[in-house]
């Protein structure tokens, strides 16, 4: 099992220092800088240095689409509540939402040794900030860049019949990266509904596979960045969503 072990030490309502290690040999310490005063410092920065670490450092040497097989010891016990949904920290929940999408799964331990982590003064501290860098984008060859939202996310898990991935984040994501997906045009009644839902329908696009019974139903932003808003089985009704 691949495991990251964070221990968290706050230095301000803005800043804190996280030691960091996968083994007993990789390690490394990260200073983290918020965007603004926070209350729980501590608590945020651990949440953003643990997604730097898997999502952009990639200290598990690949990308992680899937918290199976995954283990995070934590030194903030709040984490485990997030990610289990019994915390009343709901001002955190922003920066714990990988954990129940993208890294659903993962097994979360709470422990604050130090044992096997770096020191400040044999180690070369690497400076991060927290950034607007959303994890749930990903680069699709057919449709572009695909941010994938909660709540489409949850509609494939309850709606997929062909199967029952272990994995479903990263099943979702293998069946977004299919070359040959295309558009599949939208009939006037779902146009309609659309259009009371968000305003207009020119920036909708339902995206299919002629062998896949899978729609995707994508909302473009003024910038052409592309959302996944929800899924469905081509002979379900999706107007609810």
């Amino acid at each position: 099992m691949m495991t990251l072990t964070t221990v968290c030490k706050p230095i301000s309502s803005l800043s804190a220092t996280v030691f960091w290690r996968v083994g007993s040999t990789r390690n490394g310490i990260l200073n983290v800088t918020l965007k603004a005063p926070h209350e729980d410092s501590a608590l945020v920065c651990e949440l953003v240095a643990i997604q730097h670490l898997i999502f952009k450092k990639e200290v598990f040497f690949e990308s992680i689409f899937s918290g199976k097989g995954c283990r995070l010891v934590v030194s903030k016990g709040a984490i485990r509540k997030l990610a289990l949904g019994r915390s009343n920290k709901t001002y955190a929940e922003k920066y714990a939402a990988f954990l129940d999408s993208r890294l659903e799964g993962v097994k979360i331990e709470v422990s604050q040794k130090m044992e096997f982590m770096a020191s400040e003064a044999e180690c070369e501290v690497e400076h991060i900030r927290e950034t607007k860098i959303d994890f749930n984008i990903i680069s699709t060859p057919a449709i572009g860049d695909v941010r994938i939202t909660k709540h489409a996310f949850e509609q494939y898990k309850t709606r997929i019949t062909s199967g029952d991935p272990k994995r479903p984040y990263k099943s979702l994501v293998k069946r977004l990266n299919h070359p040959e997906l295309h558009i599949r045009s939208l009939n006037d009644r779902v146009i309609a509904h659309k259009t009371r839902k968000y305003g207009r329908s020119d920036n909708i696009e339902l995206w299919t596979h002629v062998t896949s019974v899978f729609n995707y139903l994508i909302v473009r932003d003024d910038a052409g960045n592309g959302t996944l808003v929800t899924v469905f089985e081509r002979n379900g009704s999706f107007e609810e969503d």
